[in-house]
């Protein structure tokens, strides 16, 4: 329903992205639900199968909330790597949270933000990091993830204690005499040519509304043959309110005769 493209050629490209997500193997598994999971979650077919959805329209910009929660370190890799190659190959502007990755999957993403209390505290690239923050007197230790020492030095405790204040007013300061001027300068580097819908009527690339029709009608029918007992379960409860409003409007009088005073 996201592409105004043949069937035919929306099955090829459903067909490739199934093999660039490295999914070949359950491409016939159904996703399950939350009783009966059929893609497995722990092993990021999930969260695959979600980037996926996206990408069949080919979007410039993909935007993800924590794609490798839940995941081992290894699964969490493979995710930032696979994150990492549509940029590469594919040009995408990947733009993500990340939740406590390990060192190898920290450093496939290019630019990096970091935040404490609301506050920008650095922004610039994810490898520098490292080297601005020993610069600034806080040091990543020897041998350590840099995401958890990340994590622990941006974390603030509410109330804020006098520590907190000091800590952040130190980062805060840094961030606008080092960094900001910088990244202010790379902004008005970029230019960007206007969408081809700009001043303009808005161009729809979504299927025509037959389309969506049939295929939301065909998708409802598929759920309720593969689960029956949703569908007994919303008609007893179509009855059920029917039977509870019958009495409620049951003989009414009708007051449409009775002459205006």
């Amino acid at each position: 329903m996201k592409l105004k493209t043949e069937e035919a050629e929306q099955d090829v490209l459903v067909e490739q992205l199934i093999h660039e997500l490295g999914m070949a193997h359950v491409a016939h598994l159904p996703i399950g639900d939350p009783r009966k999971k059929m893609l497995s979650l722990t092993n990021g077919e999930r969260k695959r199968c979600a980037i996926g959805v996206e990408l069949v329209s080919d979007p410039s910009v993909l935007l993800l909330d924590e794609p490798t929660s839940g995941l081992d370190s290894f699964k969490a890799q493979s995710i930032c790597q696979l994150l990492h190659n549509l940029a590469r190959t594919k040009g995408k502007t990947v733009v993500s949270t990340i939740h406590q990755p390990n060192s190898e999957a920290f450093f496939y993403f290019d630019r990096l933000v970091l935040m404490c209390d609301g506050h920008i505290v650095y922004q610039g690239d994810a490898k520098k990091s490292v080297d601005y923050y020993k610069l600034i007197n806080c040091p990543v230790p020897k041998f350590a993830n840099p995401a958890d020492f990340f994590m622990r030095l941006l974390s603030v405790r509410y109330p804020k204690s006098q520590e907190d204040l000091d800590k952040l007013d130190h980062m805060t300061r840094h961030y606008h005499a080092l960094l900001e001027k910088s990244v202010k300068a790379e902004g008005r580097l970029i230019k960007l040519d206007a969408p081809a819908s700009a001043g303009g009527d808005f161009v729809s690339h979504k299927a025509p509304v037959g389309v969506q029709l049939r295929q939301l009608l065909r998708r409802s029918w598929t759920l309720a043959t593969r689960d029956p007992r949703l569908s007994r379960a919303k008609l007893f409860q179509t009855v059920a309110v029917i039977l509870f409003m019958i009495p409620c409007f049951w003989q009414l009088n009708d007051y449409s005769s009775i002459p205006s005073v």
